[in-house]
């Protein structure tokens, strides 16, 4: 019960705390530093931030539903299995921004960093009710 429910829940936490981190503070600092692009106020923000917590409980309890398939050996390989799915479907799949929509290279190489830190952090978290 406590895997299936619990730590999902805590997991997409740590994952929102950590993207909230990379998005707010880490990226202000680095915008002038790397001359990224800067992120204009956004309406809707209250809601905004609820859509994106939820989507990181929804990954959280897909990566959960994983881990209940597998039999994992040592937290290193789940921590791989977190690199391989960032790897096969993020890290691919948002290449096609800066392939086709002309999204800046060091901003996608900064989101591409802060997704990969992310979704390790919500592996790490989730490893720690298992096994």
């Amino acid at each position: 019960m406590i895997q299936s429910v619990v730590a999902p829940i805590v997991s997409g936490i740590a994952g929102f705390i950590c993207a909230f981190l990379f998005s707010g503070p880490l990226y202000f600092g680095l915008s002038k530093f790397l001359n990224l692009p800067s992120q204009e106020e956004k309406k809707n923000l209250g809601l905004r931030i609820f859509l994106n917590f939820c989507v990181f409980l929804a990954t959280a309890f897909s990566i959960s539903l994983i881990l209940q398939y597998m039999s994992l050996q040592n937290k290193a390989q789940g921590q791989s299995i977190a690199f391989i799915l960032w790897f096969g479907f993020i890290f691919t799949s948002s290449s096609i921004d800066v392939i086709w929509k002309g999204k800046h290279l060091k901003l996608w190489i900064f989101e591409s960093i802060s997704s990969l830190i992310t979704i390790q952090v919500l592996m790490f978290v989730l490893l720690l009710f298992y096994k």
